[in-house]
């Protein structure tokens, strides 16, 4: 089988979307040969659109996602359109890029992967807020034409298949609900990993946004368990607090680590290796490769019912998901309860590490997309 990738940004470079582009790259090898169709944005049309942005933020105070333009998008589908002709592949496989298929024409099986569609995110995300009318309008029109363009769709949650429904009226067969996995090289055996319990409580806040992904709740967090006599230690990772923390000494600023380099990599392993909690009181989440990695080591997350989090955080399971206006008390008296209960600690760790195995890794995301590969490309009614 001839399969081509296509996508805004190159899946060869793991720095890409959080490296989910090259990891569902590896997984694509495993059926057949892989072309890869990714173009560079033209002079002439980037200048354009940046027209456009400064346009709408000068004289209508409202910001722009030229992606999600109309001109943008037609741009990429023809350009794809016309290098589909010139090189032919069995089946389509389109990463997070609506607006390359939106206007697509081809006859071309394409099976289409995204976290989430346009309409959901808007007032979701910083990024969509505030955009102007005419932005908002054709971005879910052109989202909307590439889910119907698609043969069938693989969604990274039940929350993003929910509004493809609801919002875009797709055909609840065209859709296969496939959580993505951990964007790691290594992952370490069941056997490597400890699941005993230590008389220390290592927390992890792991993410670039600080405030979206709650790290002021988590401070506070850290300081009431800290107040309440418990032994621990926090690592921070890939950001840095707007407060001065280095006067505690049990808190690890890390600002940012580089998984693509082998020794920034294997720090990251030995810390998560030693994480018994993250603590990740996020905002806003459509998906989150964070909960895959935690549980690949055994982790135990503690993070808000938002977003598509429920398709990788099962309460019990490999975590616990609070309410969004859930108080600061609620996350610490969830780790102390866990902290206290010996037993039940040591088996959510367990079943956290089950969980990555079963459910929250690559492979089994590429066995579905070869299952689903097949069926579209046999033409089997169930998934059309």
């Amino acid at each position: 089988m001839k399969i081509g990738y296509a996508s805004r940004y190159d899946p060869r470079d793991k720095k890409t979307w959080s490296g989910t582009g090259y990891y569902t790259l590896q997984q694509l090898k495993r059926f057949g040969e892989v072309e890869i169709f990714q173009y560079p944005l033209p002079k002439l049309l980037q200048e354009w659109l940046t027209t456009q942005k400064s346009i709408n933020q000068k004289f209508f105070k409202k910001n722009t996602s030229v992606e999600y333009l109309k001109a943008y998008s037609k741009y990429f589908s023809r350009k794809l359109a016309k290098d589909l002709k010139k090189r032919p592949v069995d089946i389509l496989f389109v990463a997070g890029s609506s607006q390359m298929i939106a206007y697509v024409k081809t006859d071309i099986p394409i099976i289409y992967m995204t976290d989430a569609t346009f309409q959901q995110l808007q007032g979701y995300y910083n990024t969509f807020n505030n955009l102007a009318n005419y932005n908002i309008n054709e971005g879910i029109e052109l989202d909307r034409k590439a889910f119907h363009k698609a043969t069938h769709c693989m969604l990274a949650s039940k929350w993003n298949r929910d509004s493809a429904i609801k919002d875009y009226g797709v055909a609840e067969k065209k859709i296969s609900v496939v959580p993505f996995g951990a964007n790691l090289d290594f992952i370490p055996s069941t056997n490597e990993l400890n699941f005993d319990i230590t008389g220390r409580c290592n927390l992890l806040f792991l993410g670039v946004e600080w405030e979206r992904k709650g790290g002021e709740i988590m401070l506070q967090v850290y300081k009431m368990l800290k107040d309440w006599g418990i032994n621990l230690t926090l690592h921070i990772i890939g950001c840095v607090p707007p407060e001065d923390l280095s006067s505690d000494k049990n808190i690890i600023v890390i600002p940012f680590l580089d998984k693509n380099k082998s020794d920034e990599a294997e720090q990251l392993n030995q810390i998560l290796q030693q994480t018994d909690f993250l603590i990740l009181p996020t905002r806003s989440e459509c998906a989150g490769i964070v909960y895959c990695e935690a549980s690949a080591h055994g982790i135990i997350s503690i993070t808000t019912d938002t977003g598509g989090i429920s398709s990788y955080i099962l309460d019990g399971i490999n975590g616990f998901r609070l309410p969004l206006e859930a108080a600061e008390i609620r996350y610490a008296e969830k780790i102390k309860e866990l902290l206290m209960d010996i037993p039940k600690h040591s088996a959510m760790k367990k079943s956290s590490r089950t969980l990555y195995e079963t459910e929250l890794n690559w492979k089994r995301w590429g066995d579905e997309f070869g299952k689903i590969a097949q069926a579209v490309t046999n033409n089997k009614n169930n998934y059309l």
